[in-house]
């Protein structure tokens, strides 16, 4: 057991040291200047600059004395120094494209304390800007985790020079890259992506737990919390985004952070990791060396404010290098002999390699490579999944009561997100289709139906699985007294050709709207008595609030959109349709034709007959033009006496048509008045077509009609006027 074990820990370091230590790099620019063309997008500079190492702070102006001094990266080994230097870098750039060109520098080590860049003018150099954690946050000209200077090269034959002069209080790092700005856009979305996932997943756990803590009161939960809440601070730190964030305005704190992090994340780590494999009990001595380091560790808390930060840097690593070590004894130790060693063992071994990884890139023993340094990522997203496994293990031992106040949470909880997404659905379809599957989810039944009487019977209104359903259905009184929950029933009463396991019926009674909802299963299933006498009741009464509200609404909208006399649109529901048909037709290069209709001589209507025969009369020709038009087009009321009505796809040769078939038949049916007379009425209409000019606006092309309409009742009315400079007219 002791040999497999050894060999399954010797493959896993193995293939994942091949894995990260590959140079899963993009390609880096080779020659000393580094070469912008028109294809540019990003090029990491990995031996592309050359570095002075300034341990005598000179002056800028000095600098450019010491050009002979300047060595190329490669031949120096200060990755990773912690040292009382500035760092000069030189960079030359070169744009052979044909334009000027907007590039970004970026340092993607958000550490540095200080950073500015510096451009050669007339043999001078000249501050661009100065960044880093010694400065605050808000002072960078763009705002970014990472440390970005936007540069513009104009086109030229002569490289452009560029100095970097970097000061930092810990270690030293400067991956550089220049980027296109599209490029780098597109990138760093992707890149936010993958880190969102990471610290979503970090946070999530940190809240799941806490919530098990406080529910549980194990301890074991609140060391695993603050270990969790301690890394991914640590990981924030490393990445840019605690500087962005939380404390960008706070540079004294941002400094000292790291060592801090990095001395909590060792102790509540080793806390948890004595608690959760209980090594008072199964192994002591090494209980006590971890209670004697985890005191060392709180003691030297105090380092990174007492301390220069360098020294606390490097004390932090140390101890970090100890802390590594302990869990490798821990590993070690307990194997694979109890279950939560298992779960530690699983959990751990992706993250220490991670752990390792980078601490080793700190002390230069592997490459500094983007995988080495988002390692720790890797193995801590496997780590705190496993390990929040190993800690749920111990909800088993959660009581039946609690299981169930649990559920009815549960339930409650899905009935108040049904009701509050249902209260968004504007159709008695979807929110019967919504009902049906609430109730489906809550009984466990695997199908369901639902029936709606309207004036010509009931009717199927949704379903959810097979079902045979006679074309006649007949629901007896009874069915809506009720609820109804039963085993073994035949429905062929009211006219459902199948037979269920388990059946419940809620009646749904209101005003307006009267329905049965349905769900069933093939098999014989209990519902809990609590789910019958309470959830249910409860779900039917707030379902046919919703109902009445939504009835209530509906009517409300129509009254809203349609003309009280007509039932045809009125005028401003009208123009937003139209404006919506008119915007689709542009989109498919099809016509739009408005239609304005008048009632010639109304006002001898209303004066003769009355104002009440007035509206009838207005009825009658507004049933007339939507007969006539219902098909091809939408109509509404403009005014008193005033129709408009706009043809979708259609021009002035079929706006004719129509506006002929109107007059004609105005011609031939009469309007009957209440004594018996008949009245022949008679319009006239104005057409206005964008055939020739498909940028008119609705506006527009009402204007022109209204134009034309008038130029129909000048000509003697009863006919019709296309806008076409009254060239054509009817």
């Amino acid at each position: 057991m002791k040999m497999a074990f050894k060999k399954i820990i010797l493959i896993i370091c193995i293939l994942f040291f091949t894995f990260i230590l590959t140079d899963r790099n993009v390609i880096f620019a080779s020659s000393k200047n580094i070469i912008i063309n028109n294809e540019f997008e990003k090029v990491n500079i990995k031996d592309s600059w050359e570095v002075y190492v300034d341990q005598n702070n000179i002056s800028e102006n000095e600098i450019l004395k010491k050009q002979d001094e300047f060595l190329p990266i490669s031949k120096l080994n200060i990755d990773g120094d912690i040292a009382n230097s500035t760092y000069w870098i030189k960079i030359n750039i070169l744009n052979t494209s044909d334009s000027p060109k907007d590039i970004l520098l970026e340092l993607k080590k958000p550490h540095l304390s200080l950073v500015s860049l510096y451009s050669v003018t007339h043999q001078k150099l000249e501050l661009k800007e100065t960044i880093g954690y010694s400065k605050p946050f808000n002072e960078r000209n763009i705002r970014h985790r990472n440390l970005i200077f936007p540069l513009e090269l104009q086109p030229s034959e002569k490289a452009s020079t560029y100095y970097l002069k970097i000061r930092t209080d810990s270690f030293f790092q400067a991956p550089i890259t220049i980027w296109d700005p599209v490029v780098f856009s597109i990138e760093n979305s992707n890149a936010q992506m993958m880190y969102g996932l990471f610290y979503g997943t970090m946070i999530g756990l940190i809240i799941y737990n806490s919530f098990l803590f406080f529910s549980l009161r194990e301890k074991t939960y609140f060391y695993y919390i603050l270990f969790i809440a301690g890394f991914t601070t640590m990981q924030s730190i490393w990445d840019g985004y605690a500087f962005q964030w939380i404390w960008g305005d706070y540079p004294w704190w941002a400094l000292r952070s790291n060592s801090f992090f990095i001395l909590w994340t060792a102790i509540f780590a080793l806390q948890f990791a004595k608690h959760f494999l209980q090594l008072k009990r199964k192994a002591p001595i090494l209980y006590k060396m971890v209670n004697i380091f985890n005191t060392v560790c709180a003691i030297a808390l105090i380092l990174p404010f007492t301390l220069s930060i360098s020294i606390s840097t490097m004390t932090s690593t140390l101890i970090a290098t100890i802390f590594v070590l302990f869990i490798i004894l821990i590993a070690i130790k307990v194997r694979l002999k109890t279950r939560e060693a298992k779960f530690f063992i699983a959990a751990w071994v992706f993250l220490l390699i991670g752990v390792l990884l980078n601490i080793l890139a700190a002390y230069k023993l592997v490459p500094l490579t983007p995988i080495t340094l988002f390692a720790p990522k890797i193995g801590s997203l496997v780590e705190v999944l496993v390990l929040s496994l190993g800690l749920a293990d111990r909800i088993k031992r959660i009581t039946l009561e609690k299981e169930m106040e649990s559920k009815k949470y549960y339930m409650q909880t899905l009935i108040q997100n049904s009701f509050k997404q249902m209260s968004s659905l504007k159709e008695i379809k979807e929110l019967a289709d919504s009902g049906l599957t609430t109730i489906m989810i809550l009984t466990k039944f695997k199908n369901g139906f639902y029936l709606s009487k309207n004036k010509s019977g009931w009717s199927l209104l949704t379903q959810k699985g097979e079902i045979l359903v006679n074309r006649t259905i007949n629901i007896d009184q009874q069915y809506f007294k009720k609820l109804t929950y039963a085993n073994d029933v035949d429905l062929s009463i009211l006219g459902i050709q199948q037979s269920f396991g388990s059946y419940l019926s809620i009646p749904i009674v209101c005003k307006g709207h009267e329905a049965l909802l349905i769900a069933y299963s093939q098999e014989n299933l209990k519902i809990d008595t609590y789910e019958v006498e309470n959830v249910i009741p409860y779900f039917r009464e707030q379902y046919m609030v919703l109902i009445n509200n939504l009835i209530n609404y509906q009517s409300l909208q129509k009254s809203a959109m349609y003309d009280h006399l007509t039932n045809v649109l009125n005028r401003k529901y009208f123009l937003e349709k139209a404006k919506n048909m008119m915007k689709k037709s542009v989109e498919l290069n099809q016509n739009v034709t408005i239609i304005l209709i008048d009632i010639d001589h109304f006002k001898q209507v209303n004066d003769t007959y009355g104002h009440n025969i007035g509206d009838k009369a207005i009825i009658f020709v507004a049933d007339r033009v939507k007969e006539i038009i219902k098909e091809i087009g939408v109509v509404g009321r403009y005014g008193g006496e005033e129709f408009i009505a706009i043809l979708n796809n259609a021009d002035e040769k079929k706006a004719l048509e129509i506006s002929e078939l109107l007059i004609e038949t105005l011609h031939v049916h009469p309007f009957s008045i209440d004594d018996g007379k008949k009245l022949f009425l008679t319009v006239s209409i104005g057409v206005c077509s964008n055939t020739s000019n498909k940028n008119l606006s609705i506006n527009n092309m009402i204007q022109l009609a209204d134009e034309s309409l008038y130029k129909a009742k000048n000509m003697g009315r009863d006919q019709v006027v296309i806008y076409k400079d009254y060239i054509e007219i009817k």
